[in-house]
């Protein structure tokens, strides 16, 4: 089920705002949108660090997600149900 917000929140707040137009650049897959949001000392982290993944500076992360973005034409949230017979219904 979708996640709603309560009835009294501000829609019009700074942060409903905010994650809005984040959403709204994801969904565009817009990186320079994206971009936007994001501070001039941004440093992304792969995390467990064992992994061995470089640390990223902001324009070297909007520059991979902007090549991922290039392959993809949308994105679009699925599910798949799975039953299992492992425990007996009572």
């Amino acid at each position: 089920m979708p996640y709603q917000l309560p009835a009294d929140t501000d829609l019009t707040s700074p942060q409903v705002k905010l994650i809005t137009e984040w959403l709204q650049g994801v969904h565009e897959m817009n990186v320079d949108k994206l971009g936007n949001f994001l501070t001039d000392d941004f440093r992304r982290f792969v995390y467990p660090r064992s992994l061995g993944h470089p640390e990223q500076t902001k324009a070297e992360w909007l520059k991979e997600i902007g090549g991922a973005a290039g392959f993809a034409t949308g994105f679009d949230v699925g599910h798949t149900p799975c039953y299992s017979s492992l425990l007996s219904p009572g």
